[in-house]
């Protein structure tokens, strides 16, 4: 992966199957302000709110699940 941006937390996920933590903060930072954002701003329903809320909470379990990058 060469690409500039993203190259090297690509090449880390494949080979070693661990996310820095920096990219986990930033990652679970913009999932919670997206979907809040989302559920309070433009969805209504109270119902697909919760669904936002659900998926958010699955998907910050799910990064959280894997293993953090070590500095070397």
């Amino acid at each position: 992966m060469n690409n500039k941006y993203f190259g090297t937390i690509v090449r880390n996920f494949q080979e070693n199957k661990s996310i820095s933590l920096k990219t986990k903060i930033i990652t679970i930072s913009m999932l919670w302000a997206t979907i809040l954002l989302s559920a309070f701003l433009v969805v209504s329903v109270w119902w697909l709110r919760l669904l936002l809320l659900a998926v958010a909470v699955g998907v910050t379990i799910h990064v959280l699940s894997y293993r953090t990058t070590k500095k070397n």
